[in-house]
C-alpha cells in the first residue's frame, strides 16, 4: 500500500467531499430554484457551502476510521460506518412518518409529544435491528462473491432515497420556498452525514490519489471562490438560497449576518444588500421618507416627495395662454378628470389587511403601548367594531374570503395545504371592475400570487414579496411604496379605486425596527412589529390627506387573525381558537362619517368582502357574511349583528357576543367550551358544565348557521 503524507490525504479528501457536497446540495437546489433562483446557481452555492464541513468530516472519519481497525481489525471502519449510515438512513424517514401522522391525530401537544417519545424509542430500535439485518446480508453477499463496491452502493440506496423523498416532501410542502426551514436543514444534514459515512470508507487507488492530490485542494478552492463571486454579483441569488431554507442556507445566512457591521440585521454580502454598512438606518426594507436625499431603502433612488397639485391661476376671458419655457410641465400627481365628476355615492376604497394583528395588542382598542397612534387618528374620525373576529385563526381561512366573498369551505380550490383558488370564483376584484371600478392589489405573503388564483379580477397586481422574502425580512416599505405609486398612477383616471394593501411584517419572524421598542422577548417584538406597520397606514394616510381625491375615499383596516404567546398553551396561530388568536382590529372609515363605536354584537371579517361590494353598489348575490355599512354609517336602524363563526383543524368556535362557544372535535364525543367575554375576557372559567342550556343552543345555533362545504 502506498505511504500518503498528509497533503495526499487532504486532496483525497476534498475530492471526496466534492461528491458528498455535490450530492448533498441537490435539495438545496430544488429550493433555490422554487424561490426564484437558478437551479444551477442553488446547485454551485450549495456545494460551496457544504465543502468545507464534509472535507473536514471526512478527515475526522478517516483518522477516527484507523483507530477504530487498530483495535476491532481491518474490517471494523467501513462496516460500522455503512451500518450507521443505514440506521439514520431508515430511521430518520420512520420518525417523519410518525410525527406527520402524531400531528394529524393528536392535537393535544402534550399527548402528542410524549406519544412520539415512546413509538420515537421503538422505531429507532427496530431501525437499528434492520440495518445490522441488512449489513450482514451485505457480507454475506461480499462473501458469495459480489463486489464489495456494488454492495455499498445498493446500501447507499437503500439508506439515501428515503431522505431524498422526504427532502422532497418537505420541498412540496412548502410551497418550494423555505416553509419548513429546519426540517429542512435536518434533512440536509442527516443526508450529508449519510453519504460522508458512505464516502469516508472509500479507499482510492494509487493513480487515483495520485490525480487528487494534485488537483483536490485546488478545485475545491476554484469552487468556493466561484460561489463567492456569483452569490457577490447576484444578491437576488443569495437571498433565494436563503428563502429555500436548509443547511446551506442558514450557512449563507450566517456568513451574511457576519457582514452586518452596523447591526440592522442586513449584510452586505453573500445574499445581503445593504448599501450603506455604517448606518443602521439604511438597509433594503427600510422606511423610506419621500423626498429627503437619501435612500434608506437601498432600492437605487429616493422616493420622490408626494406634492399636491398646484392650482393654476384662472386667465382672463380671452386672455392668452402663459408662454411655454419649452420645458413640458410635470403632471399633477393625481389630478380630478376633466370633463367627467366621479360618482360621490361610490367612493375610492382602500382595503388594509393587517397580517396577524390581534386587537388586545393596538392602543386603538385599549392597550398600554402605543403602537398604533396612525390607526387611532383613522379611527377618530371614523367607527371601530370593538368585537370583530377572524374567520380562522390560519392564514388560509383568514384570507381566502377576502377575494372569494365566502368561507375557504366555501370557496373552490384544490387540496393542497396552501391552495389555489380555481378560476370558476366570481372574484370581489372581478365584480368590483364589472361595477365600473379600476381594481389593484399590493401583496406581500407568497401565497398571495397569480398562479394561485389571487390576481383574479386586479388591473395591477404588485406582489412585493418578488424583492424580499416576507418571513425572512421586511416588507412594509415596499407594500407603501407600491400603494402610492398605484393610487398616483391610477388617480389620474377617472373611475373609481379599489386597492387592497397588504401588510405582512407583524407575522413571526419577528425583527426589531429603529425607534420602536415595546419591551423584551417575543411580545415586546411583536409589538415593535405593529408599531411599524401602523407607520405604514401612516404613510399612506399622509399621501391621500394631499390627494386630490381625499374626501372620497373609503377606509377599511383590519387584522387578518391574531397570535398567541402561550396565554392557553399555543403560540403562534392556527391551532386554536382563543380571543388572542381570532379577535383582531376592524376599523370602516366613510367619507364625511362620524366617529363612533359599535360593539353591541361580534362581526366577522367574512363581512368585509360585501361591505366593499355594498360601498360599490357591486351585486352581493352569492357572497356570504353582512354588510357592515349601516353600522359604519352609525344608522339608529341598524340591526343587531347575527352570531359569528370562527375555524381552525378540529375546532369550531360561536360567537353570540358576549357568549363565546368554542367545540373541540373528538371520534366519540366533542369538548365544548364556554365563556362569557363580557365578564371574563381572558376566558380564564369555562362556563359550560354551569350552564348546559346556553351551550345546547349555541350547538344548535353553530349548526344551523354553518356553511356546508
Amino acid at each position: 500500500m502506498t505511504k500518503t503524507g498528509w497533503t495526499m490525504r487532504l486532496g483525497e479528501a476534498c475530492v471526496l467531499a466534492l461528491a458528498v457536497a455535490a450530492f448533498s446540495a441537490v435539495p438545496t437546489a430544488l429550493r433555490t430554484s422554487g424561490a426564484g433562483g437558478a437551479l444551477l446557481d442553488g446547485l454551485l452555492v450549495g456545494t460551496a457551502a457544504l465543502l468545507p464541513l464534509v472535507t473536514l468530516s471526512i478527515v475526522l472519519l478517516r483518522a477516527a476510521g484507523r483507530g477504530l481497525r487498530g483495535v476491532l481489525g481491518a474490517g471494523a471502519g467501513p462496516t460500522a460506518a455503512l451500518g450507521i449510515a443505514l440506521w439514520i438512513g431508515l430511521a430518520l424517514p420512520a420518525l417523519a412518518v410518525l410525527a406527520g401522522l402524531l400531528k394529524a391525530l393528536t392535537h393535544h401537544r402534550g399527548l402528542g409529544g410524549a406519544t412520539f417519545g415512546v413509538l420515537g424509542a421503538f422505531v429507532v430500535v427496530a431501525c437499528a435491528l434492520v440495518a445490522r439485518r441488512m449489513v450482514e446480508i451485505g457480507q454475506g453477499l461480499v462473501a458469495r462473491g459480489v463486489r464489495p463496491l456494488h454492495v455499498a452502493a445498493g446500501g447507499a440506496v437503500v439508506s439515501v432515497l428515503p431522505l431524498l423523498v422526504v427532502a422532497a416532501w418537505l420541498h412540496r410542502a412548502s410551497g418550494g420556498a423555505g416553509a419548513s426551514s429546519v426540517g429542512a436543514a435536518l434533512v440536509d444534514l442527516a443526508i450529508a452525514v449519510l453519504a460522508t459515512a458512505l464516502v469516508a470508507s472509500i479507499e482510492l487507488s494509487d493513480k487515483l490519489l495520485k490525480l487528487a492530490s494534485a488537483l483536490g485542494v485546488p478545485f475545491a478552492a476554484v469552487l468556493m471562490i466561484a460561489a463567492s463571486a456569483r452569490l457577490e454579483s447576484s444578491p437576488p441569488l443569495g437571498r433565494a438560497v436563503q428563502a429555500g431554507g436548509g443547511l446551506a442556507a442558514m450557512m449563507v445566512s450566517a456568513l451574511e449576518r457576519w457582514t452586518d457591521r452596523d447591526g440592522d440585521g442586513m449584510g452586505a454580502h453573500f445574499g445581503g444588500g445593504d448599501c450603506d454598512e455604517g448606518d443602521p438606518r439604511r438597509h433594503p426594507g427600510a422606511e423610506d421618507v419621500p423626498g429627503d436625499g437619501i435612500d434608506q431603502d437601498c432600492s437605487g433612488a429616493d422616493t420622490p416627495r408626494p406634492e399636491a397639485p398646484a392650482k393654476a391661476p384662472a386667465a382672463a376671458p380671452g386672455s392668452a395662454p402663459p408662454p411655454s419655457s419649452g420645458t413640458p410641465a410635470p403632471a399633477p400627481s393625481a389630478p380630478e378628470p376633466a370633463g367627467k365628476a366621479l360618482d360621490p355615492s361610490r367612493p375610492d376604497i382602500l382595503l388594509i389587511t393587517l397580517d396577524t394583528v390581534r386587537a388586545d395588542h393596538t392602543s386603538a382598542y385599549g392597550y398600554d403601548q402605543k403602537t398604533t397612534p396612525h390607526l387611532e387618528e383613522l379611527a377618530a374620525r371614523g367607527v371601530v367594531f370593538e368585537h370583530a373576529y377572524a374567520t380562522g385563526s390560519d392564514t388560509q381561512r383568514a384570507l381566502a374570503p377576502l377575494v372569494s366573498g365566502k368561507p375557504l369551505s366555501q370557496t373552490p380550490h384544490n387540496r393542497r395545504e396552501w391552495p389555489t383558488l380555481a378560476d370558476e370564483i366570481d372574484t370581489v376584484a372581478e365584480r368590483m371592475k364589472r361595477a365600473g371600478y379600476a381594481t389593484a392589489a399590493v401583496v406581500s405573503f407568497t401565497w398571495l400570487s397569480e398562479d394561485r388564483g389571487f390576481a383574479q379580477g386586479f388591473d395591477r397586481f404588485e406582489p412585493v414579496y418578488r424583492e424580499e422574502h416576507p418571513e425572512r425580512s421586511v416588507t412594509g416599505a415596499l407594500a407603501t411604496r407600491a400603494a402610492l405609486s398605484v393610487l398616483e398612477d391610477l388617480g389620474k383616471k377617472d373611475a373609481p379605486i379599489f386597492l387592497w394593501i397588504h401588510l405582512f411584517d407583524a407575522h413571526e419572524r419577528y425583527l426589531e425596527h429603529a425607534g420602536l421598542r415595546f419591551g423584551r422577548g417575543q411580545p415586546g417584538l411583536y409589538d415593535g412589529e405593529i408599531a411599524f406597520v401602523d407607520k405604514q397606514i401612516g404613510q399612506i394616510a399622509a399621501f391621500v390627506s394631499k390627494w386630490s381625491r381625499a374626501s372620497r375615499v373609503a377606509w377599511i383596516v383590519h387584522g387578518s387573525h391574531g397570535e398567541g404567546f402561550g396565554e392557553h398553551g399555543d403560540k403562534g396561530h392556527g391551532s386554536s381558537l382563543y380571543e388572542e388568536m381570532i379577535r383582531v382590529p376592524l376599523v370602516v372609515a366613510l367619507p364625511g362619517g362620524r366617529p363612533g363605536r359599535y360593539g353591541d354584537g361580534a362581526v366577522s371579517t367574512l363581512d368585509v368582502a360585501p361591505t366593499v361590494l355594498a360601498l360599490a353598489s357591486a351585486p352581493l348575490d352569492g357572497v356570504s357574511g353582512v354588510s357592515l355599512l349601516p353600522h359604519a354609517r352609525l344608522e339608529p336602524t341598524a340591526p343587531r349583528h347575527p352570531p359569528v363563526l370562527a375555524y381552525a383543524s378540529k375546532r369550531v368556535a360561536l360567537i353570540d357576543w358576549p357568549l363565546k362557544l368554542m367545540v373541540i372535535e373528538r371520534k366519540k364525543q366533542n369538548r365544548n367550551f364556554l365563556f362569557d367575554l363580557g365578564a371574563d375576557p381572558r376566558e380564564t372559567k369555562d362556563l359550560s358544565e354551569d350552564r348546559p342550556d346556553d351551550v345546547a343552543r349555541l350547538v344548535k345555533l353553530a349548526a344551523e348557521i354553518a356553511p356546508s362545504p
